[in-house]
């Protein structure tokens, strides 16, 4: 089962509950990329990254770093009642610094799950957005969610010692043994992205057939092989655009792409706009 409570999409930032009582691959959110905290109402969830599982139990809360998205899965499993909060780096940032967090910094920083059901600060805050805020259809609301939002940000320090410790269970095992399998193979594929030949040599490499490889990838991280490789290229892209001395046809050499026009239908698949409007952006800003 699966029921959409509420979803709403903001300048730089998106709210959603949901409830659910069954694993699931689908994402629930507005963005591609973008920083996340979810705080479970009622439920359990498994957490899983860097080899580790936690459990996110009634009254936890995740706090999760967009560059590590793609490498942590959230098992559902059972039933769950949650809300989610994305961010939006470049929305989000200005506003963040007024207040004295660098968003990237925080995220990186806090990056787990977290036991905050005792803290009457953050129930306040999650009460007034879920009874107050997102009720009232006034211009006013965008800016006391956003300010919501900060203050929880603000209020991590008082519950920094509450992280949870790592969740050991036999009924989360083959989920696990899984994932870790998975987990090798991005780790794999952020540091090798642009020498990866095929999806065939990747699976031989890790002692797996493509068939199973490609179904578990795509279980545990919500993305193909093919779709995980392009995430890292088209970032470590940007990079290569910043410098104008480079043609467009040496960098998809330098990322592993055999086509100049693949290269170029990739990015704007992902970033919306042709590498050199991307370039030219730059250039402006400058």
């Amino acid at each position: 089962m699966y029921t959409s409570i509420y979803r709403e999409k903001f300048d730089g930032f998106a709210i959603g509950r949901v409830e659910r009582d069954q694993d699931f691959t689908s994402k629930l959110g507005f963005y591609h990329n973008e920083y996340q905290i979810q705080y479970i109402f009622k439920g359990e969830r498994f957490f899983f990254v860097d080899g580790r599982c936690y459990r996110l139990s009634e009254g936890c809360i995740a706090i999760i770093d967009k560059s590590l998205i793609a490498k942590t899965c959230i098992i559902g499993g059972h039933f769950h009642d949650r809300l989610l909060i994305e961010i939006e780096e470049k929305s989000f940032r200005p506003i963040a610094e007024l207040f004295g967090i660098d968003i990237g910094e925080f995220f990186h920083k806090h990056h787990g799950v977290y036991q905050v059901g005792d803290n009457e600060v953050m129930m306040r805050i999650l009460s007034d957005i879920e009874n107050g805020v997102l009720k009232d259809k006034s211009g006013t609301r965008e800016g006391k969610l956003k300010n919501y939002i900060l203050q929880i940000m603000l209020e991590q320090e008082k519950w920094d010692k509450k992280k949870t410790v790592k969740f050991n269970d036999e009924g989360v095992k083959s989920h696990i043994d899984k994932q870790k399998r998975v987990h090798q193979v991005a780790d794999y594929i952020a540091k090798n992205y642009a020498t990866i030949e095929s999806v065939d040599a990747l699976a031989k490499k890790f002692y797996m057939s493509k068939s199973y490889l490609c179904r578990i990838f795509k279980e545990v991280t919500n993305f193909t092989i093919s779709e995980y490789i392009n995430l890292y290229r088209i970032a470590a892209s940007k990079e290569y655009l910043m410098n104008e001395d480079m043609s467009m046809a040496e960098i998809a050499n330098r990322l592993g792409y055999d086509s100049l026009t693949y290269f170029e239908r990739v990015f704007k698949k992902q970033m919306a706009v042709t590498p050199l409007q991307y370039r030219k952006t730059l250039t402006r800003h400058r």
